[in-house]
């Protein structure tokens, strides 16, 4: 029966998205969901001191709405003294959905005594430049483009996930083509922030010390 048979999965890449991240699950048969992948790889990078590796895949997995990578965007601006930029990154992040809101308000409401009303008004234009690309709807089409990039054996059709799909992962376990959707369609429309296992604060990224003076 056609529903039984095995297909293997076929990692392609996007031509919009060079080395586009492709679709894979832990031991368990859940996604690894390309934001968290980006973000594991930036905070890899900034272990390591490849500060600008690190700042590309934070941008990166911002792309997909990950309010973290955004955090740590703007606390990198920071760190150059951009605090034009550093105040927009901040405010394109929904607060109530970051564990330390608190830390990134004191931020903010320091940078807002430090900055100039002209300057207040050039960071709220660059947010809205920032919203283009990394806003909700702009983040929701990112994570659709991710879908489009992947094809599977079985249909030429990218992005369409077959019903009598079966990927057998090494852990042994087997994920169906209905539940390969599910997560993929739930990471889509659904989209939840969570800073996954471990849970990485911004309290680990060294900040260089705002004088209000400046």
């Amino acid at each position: 029966m056609k529903s039984l048979v095995l297909v293997w999965l076929v990692l392609l890449c996007s031509s919009l998205h060079a080395k586009e991240y492709g679709l894979h699950f832990d031991d368990s048969g859940n996604i690894i969901k390309p934001d968290r992948e980006y973000l594991v790889r930036g905070m890899g990078d900034e272990k390591d001191g490849f500060r600008e590796s690190a700042m590309k895949n934070f941008m990166k997995a911002a792309e997909f709405g990950n309010y973290h990578a955004m955090s740590l965007v703007g606390l990198y601006h920071m760190q150059d003294k951009n605090y034009v930029a550093a105040h927009a990154w901040f405010n394109l992040i929904d607060l109530a959905q970051i564990p330390n809101r608190a830390y990134l308000e004191e931020l903010i409401g320091n940078l807002e005594v430090m900055l100039t009303a002209e300057q207040l008004k050039e960071a709220q234009e660059m947010k809205a430049e920032l919203a283009e690309t990394y806003g909700s709807y702009p983040s929701m089409l990112r994570r659709e483009a991710w879908k489009k990039s992947l094809k599977f054996t079985g249909t030429h059709i990218k992005g369409y996930i077959p019903p009598f799909l079966r990927i057998r992962l090494n852990s042994g376990m087997e994920v169906t083509g209905h539940e390969v959707r599910k997560q993929v369609d739930n990471f889509i429309y659904n989209y939840e922030f969570d800073f996954g296992q471990g849970e990485v604060t911004l309290d680990e990224i060294e900040l260089i010390e705002v004088d209000e003076e400046q």
